[in-house]
């Protein structure tokens, strides 16, 4: 009993999660989870309420931790916002606070589970609004920042859910390829030189 009650609930929600990825929601039951950590049911009392109290922390932890993308620059300059995008895209290659398996096992189970459906749709409706603010300091007029969010965003979250495997490597080489498509070549060579200019000013 005393070594259950050691168990934090920071380790609860770490285990959860691993839980959720490998086997999906089904999976996340209290004796699980405490057979997994090698404890009694006892000590998970202590720390939640019932299962449904560790589902709620657990998405808590997906909508706080989980992060598509960085916070967006207050500057809307091309060279901020292009800074901005290249921590983006690195963010995303690199998975460097982002998690897409978590990611992707959060939404499965927003399938069947009307709570997560309102957490996806809420990030969902954040990140797209994020991206939209960076092709609307691009230049592009209303309608066509937000098509060319939706495309972007659609895009990278269906490369994940359709399960392609490609090493940072690749990925890093083919980047810019897939930057040029979706933000538009013109663009972009407009932005890229407005960072290289602001990395002169500041060296």
């Amino acid at each position: 009993m005393g070594r259950a009650q050691k168990v934090s609930s920071e380790t609860w929600v770490d285990t959860a999660r691993q839980v959720l990825v490998e086997e999906g929601i089904a999976g996340v039951k209290v004796d699980r989870l405490a057979q997994r950590l090698g404890v009694t049911r006892g000590g998970f009392y202590h720390n939640f309420r019932d299962r449904e109290d560790l589902l709620d922390a657990l998405l808590q932890r997906w909508e706080e931790e989980c992060r598509f993308l960085p916070d967006f620059p207050t500057s809307r300059s091309l060279a901020a916002v292009g800074a901005w995008f290249d921590r983006a895209v690195a963010r995303l290659i690199e998975e460097d606070g982002y998690d897409h398996d978590f990611d992707m096992s959060v939404r499965e189970w927003a399938r069947s589970d009307q709570r997560a459906t309102w957490a996806v749709e809420r990030s969902d409706r954040e990140r797209m609004a994020t991206l939209q603010r960076f092709f609307d300091a691009l230049g592009y007029s209303k309608d066509e920042a937000l098509m060319r969010a939706r495309v972007f965003y659609y895009h990278q979250i269906g490369y994940y859910a359709i399960g392609v495997r490609e090493s940072t490597a690749v990925r890093k080489r083919i980047a810019h390829l897939y930057i040029d498509i979706l933000c538009g070549q013109d663009v972009m060579e407009r932005v890229r030189s407005a960072v290289r200019r602001e990395a002169k000013l500041s060296a």
